[in-house]
């Protein structure tokens, strides 16, 4: 079987704003089991899942959820100021070197975004194939309007937009979508060639709020915990 999907689940340990989140129990659970089970429930035809970690006591956890750990991420991959790209390209280096070629798509799937479901990830994968496209992108729409986003500018705000008058109204203003950081998928000649996950053929798929959130903080988590306690995932 030739792989067409790699699909990377980043989880380094020693996260500083919430201390050893990828492992912290969310419901009971790993936070990282929440992403490994999605993975491994959507059963993408033709890919390979992995964690890429620098610890081995995730890689241990990686392996019982379901997810190939095939190296221990170098010290140089996993500090605070790594950019994603670098992971990836790690990844992706390691696919080569093991099999010979390049993947197709490329899947890049946080554990902090627990709550992004089987069916996102399926579909991200169909969006490629059916619509000739060569990115998707997870995004939650912002309702606000360029005349209400503003930036400080000598400690004053000002409007990203002040060509015409402010929109306050939820139904004056198309929604503006923004990358919610649970799922990216790309073709990976473009990705590795331009070190981007967007290339001029790239399209959203809408995530409402609760698959969209990304936690990273105390407040993040208990948002999460209060989903859960209502049944909301």
């Amino acid at each position: 079987m030739k792989i067409r999907v790699l699909i990377v689940v980043p989880a380094r340990s020693g996260s500083k704003g919430l201390m050893d989140k990828n492992v912290k129990l969310l419901d009971g659970r790993p936070l990282l089991a929440w992403t490994a089970e999605s993975v491994v429930r959507a059963a993408v035809p033709d890919s390979l899942a992995i964690l890429s970690t620098d610890s081995e006591h995730y890689a241990v956890l990686g392996r019982k959820e379901g997810l190939c750990v095939p190296f221990l991420r170098p010290s140089v991959y996993s500090g605070d100021s790594v950019a994603a790209f670098s992971v990836v390209e790690h990844a992706a280096d390691w696919f080569i070197a093991a099999y010979g070629y390049r993947p197709e798509l490329m899947m890049w799937l946080q554990p902090t975004s627990p709550f992004r479901s089987t069916a996102i990830i399926r579909e991200a994968v169909a969006m490629v194939s059916d619509r000739q496209v060569d990115a998707v992108v997870g995004c939650k729409e912002i309702h606000r309007d360029l005349t209400t986003l503003f930036r400080l500018e000598s400690g004053f705000m000002q409007p990203l937009d002040n060509q015409k008058p402010t929109q306050t109204s939820r139904q004056q203003s198309q929604p503006l979508l923004t990358p919610n950081g649970a799922m990216y998928l790309c073709k990976t000649d473009y990705l590795l060639e331009h070190k981007s996950f967007y290339p001029p053929k790239t399209v959203p798929l809408i995530m409402n709020a609760i698959q969209s959130l990304d936690i990273d903080t105390e407040e993040d988590w208990a948002i999460a915990e209060a989903y859960i306690k209502q049944g909301l995932v």
